[in-house]
């Protein structure tokens, strides 16, 4: 869950991580194309702290209320699946550690 990737179309290196039904995608924030999609089954054993949201579109901040589930991604996959699973898009953002 870095900016690691430029995007093919604008060029900018900044992305976001989305969950989509069984899909993790890394998108554009700026123009929101699809940059990297793999399974969600392969990001299930990550330790990585992070919130996720209900995704408010590309480069846009989610409100707090919108909050799916917060915590390492392995305990709160479950929550994310079930949020994600009719379609809804979830927008995962990692925590910085102290």
């Amino acid at each position: 869950m870095t900016n690691m990737l430029a995007c093919p179309s604008c060029g900018l290196d900044k992305t976001e991580s989305i969950v989509h039904r069984g899909s993790y995608i890394l998108r554009c924030a700026a123009c929101g194309e699809t940059i990297v999609t793999t399974s969600y089954m392969a990001m299930l054993d990550s330790g990585h702290e992070c919130s996720a949201f209900i995704d408010p579109g590309p480069g846009k901040h989610p409100p707090p209320e919108t909050l799916v589930a917060r915590g390492p991604f392995r305990q709160i996959a479950t929550a994310i699946s079930a949020a994600a699973s009719d379609g809804t898009l979830i927008r995962l953002i990692s925590e910085a550690k102290d």
